[in-house]
């Protein structure tokens, strides 16, 4: 349903994800607009076209804006309508390249034939590996909606917790709705609600820009520390998703600021709990050593 025509309106275009041959997801940005935040290491960056973006960083686009990442290997995905995505290492025993996504509108595709790994894209309650599809992605807090353009893919029920179940294949037309406490839902073509919802330019074929932005080079500007509000979604996303956050981010518990919001929403991140309140666990620690002796 989404043909080649239209490509003038691809200059308004997103933001994208891949791998190296190593199992590296790096990628360059080739498009941002309305603002495109990159939280790297434990700080907050405006990112421009040119940035290199790759394992560990967070993206967030405005509810208003785009932005676009490209790869050697032809991989894109564009994130739109506030999306927030996750680059995070390889994953599983086939080593998959894979991307967290939390939030808002997102189109995926491979521009060229690869014999790379496939990509796991994760969303709230599901997950989905693909060498080539290009596809659709509605995620948010309750669940997600798939449409599978074309190609084929496979999709894995997930807990809320992160925990894998029960699998399908997915194959080109294919609508998937994913509600917790309720099976899959699959469709022979998209709901009418889905379509009317969905940024317009996703209709279209995405454009490769890389090859105008390549020798750029742009370093990301340092705006701040990063605030518990940017990095939030992915504290309290599954926990496969954000495994090693709490290392990452512990120095910013000193902060009053973020440490009473961590405090505020312990019950989503618990393993917290001996950071927050570290005399508690050396207390408790030292009863439980009085009691083996």
């Amino acid at each position: 349903m989404f043909g080649r025509s239209g490509r003038a309106l691809l200059a308004a275009l997103l933001v994208c994800a891949g791998a190296s041959a190593s199992g590296q997801t790096t990628g360059v940005v080739t498009v941002a607009e309305g603002g495109l935040v990159l939280v790297r290491g434990t700080a907050t960056y405006a990112a421009t076209p040119g940035v290199v973006v790759h394992n560990g960083d967070m993206l967030a686009v405005d509810p208003k804006g785009q932005a676009q990442i490209e790869f050697d290997d032809g991989a894109i995905l564009n994130l739109s309508r506030g999306a927030r995505a996750f680059l995070i290492a390889a994953q599983g025993a086939t080593g998959e390249p894979g991307v967290a996504l939390q939030s808002g509108w997102v189109k995926f595709t491979r521009a060229k034939a690869t014999k790379g790994k496939p990509y796991r894209y994760t969303v709230p309650l599901a997950r989905l590996s693909t060498p080539s599809a290009t596809g659709v992605i509605r995620a948010g807090p309750d669940g997600c909606e798939l449409f599978i353009e074309s190609g084929a893919a496979r999709l894995v029920e997930l807990s809320k917790s992160g925990s894998p179940g029960a699998g399908r294949d997915l194959k080109g037309g294919e609508f998937v709705v994913r509600r917790d406490g309720q099976p899959p839902a699959v469709a022979t073509r998209p709901s009418a609600d889905f379509v009317k919802a969905m940024p317009p330019y996703f209709r279209d074929d995405l454009a490769a820009f890389l090859p105008r932005v390549r020798s750029r080079d742009a370093e990301p500007k340092r705006e701040h520390e990063a605030s518990y509000d940017e990095v939030e979604a992915w504290l309290k996303a599954s926990q496969p998703v954000r495994r090693g956050l709490m290392e990452r981010f512990q120095s910013r518990a000193k902060d009053a600021a973020f440490r009473t919001k961590l405090v505020e929403n312990l019950a989503a991140h618990p393993e917290w709990d001996p950071v927050l309140f570290p005399e508690k666990h050396r207390k408790d620690e030292e009863q439980e050593k009085a009691k083996a002796q």
